[in-house]
């Protein structure tokens, strides 16, 4: 039971690389961002007409073309079972007659366009933002400030859950002043951290660092706790060292749920993201929820939420399968 150490050095490498490549992209469009005056000027928002229902995608066309990709699907998997996942073709299934139901409501006028756009006018609007690039400015800002967070609250949050586990004297002293803090929710935070960091970054990243961090505190508390104490002497009695145990035994058993923690972390500090953004910076998918919603823009506020929701599910898929790659004895 002991982690393939270059399978491990292989993906932090990966993650590291994925993150400089962030960090580079998201300055390249600070600095477009910058030369164009920033949102505060409204540095060509595509605000400048309104999409009307059926303008750009036909409501009826795209309810037959969904209808009929559901269709096909089905007989795909009927005729060649392996190809398809029955929970994909389920999934799938299911977006798609939700996808009908909602253009058709709206086609029939049953509710209000500006209330709940259509999926067709919330296409149409992302298309436009990203054909302007202003679509890609707030997602890299947002990819930017939630991997640097990300990042802090796993070199932070490991070493001081596995010092808690490990060291009852630091755990005396530490531990119950987290579990003051720990109890108060990040977005809680937010005026001291503009107060403490000013505008920007640096208290969006407080924000959602406070968030990722205790799951991961906790996580790896408890993994650490539930090593078996049969292991620990197996490898005291071989002639094996304190960090023999510690390496050997004590972190390839609790990684599991170290990571079940990093996956939790990390969907709570995408939340507090969108959290921070909608006060404390000016650029990200947050804030431009924010902005559109102060213009009445319905459709670039729910076009906001779909790419939100979207990127959630990549990242935590990349998650995922990152941990079935590293706890191949799980």
């Amino acid at each position: 039971m002991i982690i393939n150490s270059k399978r491990a050095v292989f993906i932090f490498c990966l993650m590291s690389g994925l993150l400089a490549l962030t960090l580079v992209a998201a300055y390249g469009a600070e600095q477009q961002f910058d030369q164009k005056g920033g949102p505060v000027d409204t540095w060509n928002r595509p605000m400048e007409k309104e999409f009307k229902v059926g303008e750009v995608f036909d409501p009826v066309r795209f309810m037959i073309s969904v209808a009929a990709g559901v269709v096909i699907i089905n007989l795909v998997r009927s005729k060649f079972p392996k190809v398809l996942p029955i929970v994909l073709v389920r999934a799938l299934t299911s977006i798609g007659v939700v996808l009908i139901f909602w253009e058709l409501v709206i086609y029939l006028q049953l509710v209000r366009s500006v209330l709940l756009p259509p999926p067709t006018t919330v296409f149409a609007k992302l298309q436009g933002h990203w054909g302007k690039r202003y679509l890609q400015i707030h997602i890299s800002s947002s990819i930017q400030r939630l991997f640097t967070s990300f990042l802090l609250a796993i070199v932070t949050g490991i070493p001081i859950g596995f010092l808690i586990a490990n060291f009852r004297r630091f755990s005396d002293y530490v531990d119950p002043l987290l579990n003051l803090i720990r109890v108060i929710p990040p977005p809680a935070w937010l005026p001291f951290a503009i107060l403490w960091f000013g505008i920007g970054n640096p208290p969006a990243i407080f924000i959602i660092w406070l968030g990722a961090f205790f799951p991961m505190l906790l996580n790896t508390i408890r993994g650490i706790k539930n090593t078996q104490q049969i292991h620990i002497e197996s490898i005291l009695n071989l002639g094996g060292s304190k960090m023999d145990v510690y390496w050997r035994v004590m972190l390839p058993s609790a990684f599991p749920t170290i990571f079940t923690g990093i996956r939790i972390g990390f969907g709570i500090g995408w939340v507090c993201l969108v959290t921070a953004e909608l006060v404390a910076v000016d650029a990200g998918l947050g804030w431009m929820i924010e902005d559109a919603r102060n213009l009445l823009d319905t459709p670039t506020v729910l076009g906001g939420m779909v790419v939100i929701c979207m990127l959630g599910i990549l990242f935590d898929t990349i998650l995922r399968k990152t941990e079935q790659m590293i706890v191949r004895w799980q």
